[in-house]
């Protein structure tokens, strides 16, 4: 067996079966053909943890050290939009070490961070947010009873269709321009504007808007929607 490879979990189980049989460790390691310090320090693990199974190897050695790990996390943190191939290129300036877009990776997610999809968000400029804040100073002694009164109403625009729409095609190299192998695109998806609202005493109904909503048609659907 090569030197450094750990021994197989059926062999030492048979090992150790062979152990209330009075059965010498160099027999066993003969039949096994397996040096003696091995049969003995797996009979040791097998005494001492009643367990088998060998020790979790410790691997490959970092190639960052404790503080430069530390550095690394911190710059995450402040660019979190950087690609990979510039966090190997800014590590190996920084440390100057040879670091692979795989063990960035690594350190990547040893840092406890990964790959999310961003998630959106209003942009919200200076007068928006002094707005907002002075709106909730103003409302924040509001009793029950007054939020009671209150209508909260909001329209949300939902796309019924996006991207490509059909399967592939099967055709031949001069088919390119076949009418009956295009596939159909969506270069604008389709979307659907849907107003609704709430209240204390619950929810209405929701209308579905067509077309351009201006000042006469919103209040048309005020109008229609809006309960006494």
């Amino acid at each position: 067996m090569a030197r450094g490879r750990a021994t197989d979990l059926g062999v030492r189980n048979q090992m150790i079966q062979q152990r209330p049989n009075g059965v010498s460790q160099r027999q066993i390691g003969r039949t096994f053909r397996l040096a003696q310090s091995t049969v003995y320090s797996i009979m040791k693990r097998f005494t001492t943890t009643g367990n088998s199974r060998p020790e979790k190897a410790p691997g490959r050695k970092l190639a960052l050290n404790d503080r430069e790990i530390r550095l690394f996390c911190g710059h995450i943190r402040k660019n979190r939009h950087m690609a990979v191939a510039d966090l190997v290129t800014w590590a190996r300036q920084s440390f100057g070490k040879t670091i692979s877009e795989t063990s960035t990776h690594r350190y990547i997610k040893r840092c406890g961070y990964a790959f999310y999809k961003d998630r959106r968000k209003p942009f919200l400029t200076s007068s928006n947010k002094r707005r907002r804040v002075v709106w909730a100073k103003s409302h924040r002694i509001w009793t029950p009873s007054q939020w009671e009164k209150v209508l909260w109403i909001d329209e949300s625009l939902f796309e019924v269709s996006y991207g490509n729409i059909g399967r592939k095609e099967i055709k031949m190299k001069d088919e390119a321009n076949d009418p009956t192998c295009y596939k159909r695109v969506v270069l604008k998806a389709s979307s659907v504007m849907v107003w609704g609202c709430l209240a204390a005493n619950g929810v209405d109904n929701l209308h579905f808007c067509t077309g351009t909503i201006r000042a006469p048609d919103y209040i048309r659907v005020l109008e229609v929607n809006l309960r006494p």
